[in-house]
Order: C-alpha cells, then structure tokens, then sequence
C-alpha cells in the first residue's frame, strides 16, 4: 500500500468532493479493490472517509475536514509561506491574514525575501481598485461592463464574464467570455475604464483557452531589423528575447523581430526616438519616417526660433540691458533669435525674405502666432535659462524685459 497514494487520495478528495470509486481507480491507475481498501485503511488512521455503494454513490470525506499541519513537509511548508509572503501587502487578497493563520499553526515565519507588487509604476491605488473589483467578480461570478481601448483605435463599452487574471510579458491580463463579440477575448487591463461590477450573476462554466491560444493575428506580421543606440541597453533587453539580440562592437544592438504590421507597431517604432534605427524593410522605414514628419508638423510651435535667445542677452548674468544697435544686428525683432543663417528668415506676402523676422515667428507677410510681449518673455525664458547653467528664470525674464522693447514687434506697440 502507498503511503503517498493515501495522501494523493485525500488531497483529490479535498478538491474534487465526492467521486466514484471508478473514476478514482483510473485516476490512481489502480483496482477499484484497492481504491476500497485504501479508504479502509485511511478511516483506520481516523481520516473521516466514507464510502456509499449503489448508482449514486461514491467516496467522500466528512464536510469542513481539513489537513492537520503536520501533513505538510517542512519544504511544503515553507513554500506554502513564501507563496502567501509575495502576495502580503496587496490590498483585497487576504494574503496578510492567511499568512499570520499559517505561521501560528506552523510555528515558524518565512524571512521576506519575495515580493510581488500588482500595480503599475505610479497607479498603485486605481491598480488596486481593479483589482479587487475583478477579484470579486471571478469569485462570485458576477457580470462586469466597462469601456475597452483596442489596439486598432477603437474605443467601445463591453459586457463580460470574467474567468481569470493572467499577468503576461510586462502586464496583466483579464480574460472573459466577452457577450457583445460572444467569444473569449484577452483584456490588457491599463485599457479598462469605468470598471463596474453588475448585480447579474451567472452559471456559465468558463473554459478559456490559452492565452496564446495559438490564433494567428489578423494583421500580416512585418520582420524588423532595427540598430538601438548603447543608451537603450535597457530597452533591448527588457522588450526582446535574448536570441533576438546581438550586441555589435561599437556598444549598440542589433535587434531581429516579428510584429503585426498595424497601428501599434508604428507607434512602438517611434517610441524609440532617435536612438533607433530601422534597417529593414526600406518601406516601413520610410512610413516612420513619414509619421515622424507629421509629428513635427503638428508640435512645432512657431515661435520656437527663441531658442537662441542665449547667445544674445545670456552671455552674462548681469542684470543690465545690453548696449548694442538693434536696427542693424541681424536678430529676429520678434523673439530675438540671431538670425546667422539666410534660410532662417521669414517670408513677405509677395515670398521675398523678410529683412527683420525668423521664419518660425513670420511667415508670408504675417506673425504665426498671435502674442504678447509678455507671453513671448514666458515661453523663451525657460529656454534661456536652458543654455545658461545658473541663471534663474526670474533673472531670464527680467533681462528679456529690458531687451524685448528695443525689438520692432515690440516697439510698435508701445
């Protein structure tokens, strides 16, 4: 007779609740006479077992028997505490309170070596409040509603029952038989909003499948050869897999990958900055490329030609105006950029070069944006403080305010 059997016996028991003494012979690969006389021997030791014979019967153990400690193994034990450690300190999973119930029957504590935190950098409280409210719904099996960020663009409400959370790559995971596509979908839960746990309950067992499940995505995958800069060592090694990696002699990497040509990769593409590379394909580099000159079309402020401002009046950390001809100084006499190279300029009504502005602040015969003086002072300031280590932007201001009436914008509307 195994001992070890018996107690696989009983912890099949504990889960499964009662079951026939077939079944559990072809569970324990066993004959169903040795299924009968384990339960004897186990009933001998005082485990309440018990077995009903007839069409409905079965082996069952006693409601509300649960394993004396002693059953656990010093290691089990101790695997049991650090599991419950991790977790101690996330709000909402009892993991505190088990793990002050099981040290006392245990008598002994586990060193805190192990921690896992479930929220995000920065989003701790509202991570916890989803949390709690999922955890409640997969307990009680309740229906949920909120509103999902998909990857393609949309943003639509959804119904669901939820089955599980599955912590993934670099976040969490619900998934839940969604009832408005009435299939299983996987939900990041950063694109969860306005989570609400109905009152509607439901009997429906959930089964989902893997969550890599094995389906193809519905976009075509594009593979990638990119060069990241030494700067994003850390990037390299966090978001791709070891063998997609190659460290190249001068410190940067090479990285080799597969992704679903859509909207998000495009958008992860640029998240890299100017610190990446795309080697290949020639036609998604082109269309970053492309993204990145909308990008500037839209952020470039016009007035942005200020960023030389510097050179000008921060030379010194003086606080007097400085002495020079302004009419014949080559600076734009509106944001007071030096205007050291011709394409800088801007543009009359007739597209000849304007003589007195720069092209961010004067285009086609008329100001880009639409100012004060002392609103062009606010935007520079930081700027010049920027290109001038140890002037404060109270100092910038109060310079710029003595310098900007001499400037032709300014001075005609004294």
């Amino acid at each position: 007779m195994s001992q070890s059997r018996l107690f696989e016996l009983v912890y099949y028991l504990l889960e499964h609740g009662k079951t026939s003494a077939g079944a559990l012979s072809e569970r324990f690969e066993v004959s169903v006479r040795t299924i009968y006389r384990d339960v004897d021997a186990l009933s001998a030791a005082g485990v309440p077992i018990y077995a009903e014979p007839g069409r409905n019967g079965g082996v069952a153990l006693l409601d509300h028997y649960t394993l004396d400690r002693a059953v656990f193994s010093d290691d089990e034990q101790a695997a049991l505490l650090t599991a419950l450690r991790s977790l101690a300190g996330n709000p909402g999973l009892g993991a505190d309170e088990a793990l002050e119930k099981l040290s006392g029957l245990f008598r002994r504590s586990e060193p805190h070596w192990l921690e896992v935190d479930l929220s995000r950098w920065g989003a701790g409280k509202g991570d916890r409040a989803v949390f709690d409210a999922l955890r409640e719904a997969i307990l009680g099996r309740k229906v949920i509603t909120f509103t999902y960020a998909g990857s393609y663009g949309e943003t639509a409400p959804r119904q669901a029952l939820p089955a599980k959370l599955i912590f993934k790559g670099q976040a969490w995971y619900l998934q839940a038989l969604c009832l408005d596509r009435q299939s299983y979908r996987t939900f990041k839960l950063s694109r969860i909003r306005d989570l609400a746990v109905t009152g509607r309950t439901f009997v429906t067992p959930l089964a989902p499948p893997p969550i890599d499940g094995g389906s193809r995505p519905s976009w075509p995958a594009v593979k990638l050869k990119l060069r990241l800069s030494p700067a994003l060592a850390f990037r390299a090694y966090d978001e791709f897999e070891p063998e997609q990696v190659t460290p190249l002699p001068d410190g940067s990497f090479l990285v080799e990958t597969e992704f679903p040509e859509d909207n998000w990769v495009y958008g992860y593409l640029l998240s890299f900055g100017p610190m990446m590379e795309i080697l290949e394909p020639e036609r998604v580099r082109k269309t970053v490329a492309e993204l990145a000159r909308q990008i500037i079309a839209r952020c470039e402020n016009p007035d942005i030609g200020c960023q030389g401002l510097g050179a000008i009046i921060g030379s010194s950390h003086t606080k007097e105006a400085p002495t020079m001809n302004i009419e014949t100084t080559p600076f734009c006499q509106s944001c007071g950029m030096p205007l050291t190279d011709p394409t800088l300029r801007g543009t009359e009504a007739d597209g000849s070069t304007s003589p007195h502005y720069c092209k961010y602040c004067y285009d086609k015969g008329k100001f880009t944006g639409e100012m004060t003086m002392e609103e062009m002072i606010d935007f520079c300031a930081p700027m010049m403080v920027e290109e001038n280590p140890g002037m404060t932007e109270d100092d910038a201001k109060e310079q710029m305010r003595k310098f900007f009436p001499q400037l032709l914008r300014w001075r005609e509307k004294k």
